[in-house]
């Protein structure tokens, strides 16, 4: 086969399709071999998502995806950690608040009212850091420079500035892991198709539907801009 037509081959829509189908596996896997021990699903997820978001390169796919997993893994295991820290409060105010009653009396009615309240708000935030999770992975693997506080900064910016692309990170992020638990409780046959593409094609779809907001993303010296904000704070 010469040179020309080995170009025209990899270059085929046919080739491309079917090496996306490997990638999707193959990273697949890795992830989840990794996520069994738990403290490393976070950083998993983040190799699948940026080498996803590379596509092919030189490099092998494995070599290719520990170097992502090497390189995000402090970033992403400390923010993981956090999300996980955050959940639990919020849920256990969310229990709190929900099975707390109080008699009936007039002072009683006033802590009820507080109780709902309560209740109302953490469920709002729980809700707020569901749609703040879904960018993480994408917001961690854009702006490298970044420090933890600044990503979870404008993770709440970029959540309800651009809402359209939140609502298609967390309809796939539902996907990922309803697509997990269907398996798991209702038909366990989904579960191979789960372990082959269960977590990375939703994950490839994010990606791609939110390409062209995170490519504005990548051309923004974002890190600058986070530097004067704080210097102008400072100032006041």
């Amino acid at each position: 086969m010469s040179k020309m037509d080995y170009e025209t081959k990899m270059n085929s829509k046919a080739y491309r399709f079917f090496d996306l189908i490997y990638r999707l596996i193959v990273v697949n896997v890795m992830t989840i071999i990794l996520s069994v021990t738990v403290v490393l699903i976070y950083p998993a997820v983040i190799a699948a998502t940026q080498t996803l978001k590379e596509g092919p390169t030189q490099n092998n796919l494995f070599v290719q995806y520990f170097t992502n997993f090497k390189t995000y893994f402090k970033k992403s295991f400390l923010i993981g950690l956090i999300v996980i820290i955050l959940y639990a409060v919020i849920s256990f105010a969310i229990y709190f608040y929900g099975v707390s009653k109080v008699k009936d009396g007039e002072t009683d009615n006033v802590l009820q009212e507080f109780l709902n309240i309560g209740f109302l708000v953490s469920f709002v935030g729980f809700i707020i850091l569901t749609f703040l999770s879904s960018h993480l992975p994408l917001l961690i693997t854009t702006f490298k420079s970044l420090t933890i506080m600044e990503i979870l900064r404008t993770g709440f910016y970029v959540t309800f500035r651009y809402f359209l692309s939140t609502l298609i990170l967390f309809i796939c992020n539902i996907v990922m892991i309803g697509g997990f638990v269907f398996a798991l409780f209702v038909d366990a046959r989904i579960l191979a198709i789960w372990m082959l593409i269960g977590l990375t094609l939703p994950i490839f779809l994010g990606v791609k539907l939110t390409a062209a907001v995170y490519y504005k993303f990548s051309q923004i010296n974002l890190e600058k801009i986070m530097h004067m904000v704080e210097e102008d704070d400072d100032e006041e």
